[in-house]
């Protein structure tokens, strides 16, 4: 845990509150206790990055101009916080499209690690869905995180987890399944935040 400089994210249900397709800006909620262990890991070294599945443009539901504007609420709400994003990658396909990008395949990691010169090896994948999980196991992250805002309870369920966790928890090993199943996002990251703090405040 302590060598993870890289928080890859999912964004509706992990980051943000879980709205159907959303396409309206003004619907962007940061999932609550966010803020603060984010500015923490900033001040740490990690960097934030996300990775998100928007069928909703495949299936003519929303836009591609009306994900960007969600994206620049999500900025600008961050960025009130203090908080920046290192980087973003979307995959506008909807599951029957034959592409490489949608989640749990890899593609949003390629365009990102190309970018941005990211290594599995000091990644976490957080998420709701079980396809963020397999995603990150594909890609190799040090740790993956199931969180139980959005729908992550009932991937849980569906996973043979039990949702009644207190904060975070390290799972049992078992098909599909995650390092982790945390509350919710900010409950990960403050365990992450001890952690680092702990290492960084021993080689001080």
């Amino acid at each position: 845990m302590t060598r993870i400089q890289t928080i890859l994210l999912d964004r509706d249900g992990t980051l943000i509150e879980e709205r159907h397709y959303l396409r309206d800006p003004e619907q962007v909620v940061l999932v609550p206790g966010v803020a603060e262990p984010m500015r923490r890991l900033a001040a740490l070294g990690c960097r934030f990055f996300l990775a998100s599945n928007q069928s909703g443009i495949g299936r003519g539901l929303l836009t591609t101009d009306d994900y960007l504007a969600v994206h620049a609420r999500l900025e600008a709400l961050l960025q009130s916080e203090g908080i920046t994003l290192a980087g973003a990658a979307f995959c506008p396909h909807g599951p029957a499209d034959d592409c490489s990008c949608r989640k749990p395949l890899t593609g949003m990691w390629t365009e990102l690690s190309a970018r941005f010169g990211l290594h599995p090896e000091s990644t976490v994948m957080i998420g709701d869905k079980a396809a963020d999980i397999a995603f990150g196991r594909a890609i190799g992250c040090a740790e993956t995180v199931l969180v139980l805002t959005g729908h992550g309870r009932d991937e849980a369920i569906k996973l043979g987890l039990d949702p009644s966790v207190g904060t975070v928890q390290a799972c049992p090993a078992g098909p599909g399944r995650p390092d982790w199943l945390s509350r919710d996002l900010g409950a990960y990251l403050d365990m992450l935040v001890q952690k680092k703090g702990l290492v960084h405040a021993h080689r001080i």
